[in-house]
């Protein structure tokens, strides 16, 4: 079976209208019960009679985000949907124009698919830019082939429609920015007309024709390995002299030394890197008296980092002897991992010792010729609730911009768990793997290994996974991941407000987006909880001198009052925080967040009516007498329920001030500082 598009992650529109195309026997899509109340705007059909099912998304939001499974009679495949927020402009993204999603054909006749993609940079000046397009179909890659399938600049032309062409057509567009690789994907739906009438007709042969004498696996001889190529014939391919295969015959490397205490992982010598993507890889030492670090190939020593706004950092896990170095986004260059300067003295006496490694990594540009991409097949990092289950894709795809061969391939993929080497083998039967009951001391990494083995080289590419539960370690704040969770409350407070700059519509969306994220800070939860101080006190005095004011036996009511309803509202804040920051169990009801929600607002409307009670009082009562008279003994009020009134009253209005200059500072902080590197992008930007 086979999820269509092959990617183990796809991001749609805000909006948009997707198609994704199960393919296996008596296919069946299962939809998480989280998405139960929006099947209004989920539909499938069965286009293939018990070969393909259809999964319709009308107008794409974020309560329709989240995992998809699709079970036939063999197993379960898993895609996740996640929402790429609506701009106002156009752009810095790819967009798609007047493309029609939805085709009729019949039978036996000629059809053509549109596909209208454009670029459009922030030059006020520039044309759009125009992205190169691949055509896949069932989650392979076509190519022009005068009898079946003829490309256009921006169109796919197929002749001779049948029954076992319906199904989802997929255009993606890409383009190579100066720092970014883009891509999207535009599914257009084609069916036949009265497709009933022809069930029958027969499945076209595979092209598969392997001729290998059962050579199932790769076999090594000496610096050679023999291998099943996709034309279905053994290839062998020889590394240099001096050079071996390392374990995974990803490439040649010259052969450890016995000797060598320091290892990178991936265990490769060079490395190819997507533009703009998060690369971790991980340096070991096998010795108990050495403690690795990073360095850049000039010795500057790369420092250890939480900060959201380094690209390049080194932390620790749980492991000792280990450590991490992250790349966000990855930069080509060679990166060095060797001892720590004051170890070295202890290995003085023993130079035969190697305590020096490196990798080098080079920007991959697949737009200009081919290769393995995991764009959409897997995630950098994952941050997990303690005792739940995580889905990891490893579903890697290969593009081929070149065109000289009218073959497409899927690659082979590999999850490869790094603390014991175990290699789980990626199948159509098994297209993800499960961790079940992620421990609350776990995390690690996985490296996710596509291959293509061609008949002129044996392609290879790495893409390292890192997962785990981040509350005991230092670096969980740059890990996230949407379908599990979707608002992470330990990310930084700046990375999350520049990334709601950036999904805002308009300014005081910004605004309103920036406001409860500060809200939603521990710093305000502690600022709330000191404030429970006064709501505390107005009950007490309310209560004990509820017959003290005989000038308006109102003011030590509304003084009672105020307090209890002030302290409902703060309470109920607190409970809020508490839940968000706390290690969150099953996700609340809908009915139980209704109410929540109803309660909170009936509050905050009965606090504003008793505030404007409030001032109405002390404006009416100006500084009264604040002791009982003989001449006039009901014309007073306590000091210190006056006092008080008047105290409250100040308080919310200095509050109220307080909060609306810390957000507007913060947000034209952001605005300022996006519109210069803007300014900045748009003069040294430039696309190829």
């Amino acid at each position: 079976m086979a999820i269509s598009p092959h990617g183990g992650y796809v991001s749609i529109d805000e909006g948009a209208d997707f198609y994704i195309e199960c393919i296996g026997p008596s296919p069946k899509w299962i939809i998480a019960k989280r998405l139960i109340s929006d099947t209004a705007r989920i539909s499938t059909q069965s286009v293939q009679m018990n070969r393909k099912s259809i999964l319709t998304i009308q107008g794409m939001s974020s309560s329709l985000v989240g995992p998809y499974l699709c079970q036939t009679n063999q197993s379960v495949s898993t895609i996740i949907l996640q929402i790429t927020k609506r701009k106002l402009d156009m752009t810095k993204q790819i967009r798609f124009m007047g493309t029609n999603t939805n085709h009729t054909v019949s039978y036996g006749n000629d059809t053509r698919l549109n596909c209208f993609a454009q670029y459009y940079s922030e030059k006020a000046m520039d044309s759009p830019y125009i992205p190169k397009i691949l055509w896949f179909f069932e989650r392979r890659q076509l190519h022009h082939n005068e009898h079946k399938y003829i490309f256009g600049v921006d169109s796919l032309f197929i002749r001779n429609f049948t029954y076992h062409d319906q199904g989802v057509y997929f255009c993606r567009a890409f383009i190579t920015l100066k720092t970014r690789f883009l891509m999207k994907i535009y599914p257009i739906l084609v069916q036949l007309q009265n497709s009933s009438w022809f069930v029958n007709e027969t499945l076209p042969p595979s092209l598969e024709n392997k001729n290998c004498d059962n050579l199932n696996e790769t076999v090594v001889t000496n610096n050679t390995i023999s291998y099943c190529n996709t034309g279905g014939y053994v290839s062998n391919c020889t590394c240099p002299q001096g050079q071996i295969w390392n374990e995974d015959y990803s490439q040649c490397s010259s052969p450890m030394n016995q000797n060598q205490i320091l290892q990178i992982i991936p265990n490769v010598s060079h490395m190819n890197v997507e533009l703009g993507r998060t690369y971790t890889f991980v340096c070991r030492s096998t010795d108990d008296r050495i403690e690795p670090e990073w360095t850049y190939e000039n010795g500057t020593t790369i420092d250890s980092s939480t900060h959201t706004e380094q690209s390049i950092t080194t932390y620790i896990l749980s492991e000792g002897r280990t450590l991490y170095l992250r790349l966000s986004p990855a930069v080509s260059g060679t990166y060095i991992c060797r001892s720590r300067p004051e170890e070295n003295s202890i290995l003085k006496e023993e130079s035969s010792i190697t305590t020096t490694t490196s990798i080098t990594l080079r920007e991959q540009m697949i737009v200009q010729t081919n290769g393995i991409s995991f764009q959409s097949s897997a995630l950098a990092e994952y941050h997990v609730r303690t005792n739940s289950t995580l889905f990891v894709a490893c579903r890697p795809e290969y593009f081929n911009f070149q065109l000289k061969t009218n073959l497409s391939y899927v690659p082979a993929a590999t999850l490869i768990r790094i603390h014991d080497n175990n290699h789980f083998l990626l199948t159509e039967l098994i297209d993800g793997l499960l961790i079940d009951r992620i421990s609350k001391s776990e995390s690690g990494m996985y490296l996710c290994m596509g291959m293509i083995p061609l008949p002129e080289q044996l392609i290879t590419s790495f893409y390292p996974i890192m997962y785990g539960d981040g509350h005991n370690n230092l670096y969980s704040s740059r890990w996230s991941v949407t379908e599990l969770k979707d608002r992470q409350t330990n990310i930084s407070v700046f990375a999350r407000i520049y990334e709601e700059y950036t999904d805002a519509e308009h300014f005081f969306d910004f605004a309103k987006k920036t406001a409860a994220i500060l809200f939603q800070t521990k710093a305000a939860s502690l600022i709330f909880a000191a404030s429970l101080v006064l709501p505390i006190i107005m009950i007490s005095v309310g209560i004990s001198n509820l017959e003290e004011c005989p000038l308006d036996r109102n003011i030590p009511v509304f003084v009672l009052v105020g307090g209890a309803l002030a302290l409902l509202k703060l309470l109920q804040v607190l409970w809020k925080q508490y839940n968000r920051h706390s290690a969150p169990s099953e996700e609340e009801t809908t009915d139980t967040q209704n109410g929540s929600t109803f309660m909170e607002g009936l509050t905050t409307i009965f606090l504003i009516i008793w505030f404007i009670y409030g001032n109405y009082l002390i404006l009416h009562y100006r500084l009264p007498r604040f002791e009982q008279t003989t001449e006039d003994p009901e014309n007073w009020c306590s000091k210190n329920v006056y006092f008080l009134t008047i105290i409250s009253v100040a308080y919310t209005y200095a509050s109220v001030t307080i909060m609306i200059l810390v957000v507007f500072i913060v947000v034209l902080t952001v605005h300022l500082q996006n519109r210069r590197r803007a300014i900045q992008e748009a003069k040294e930007a430039g696309c190829t």
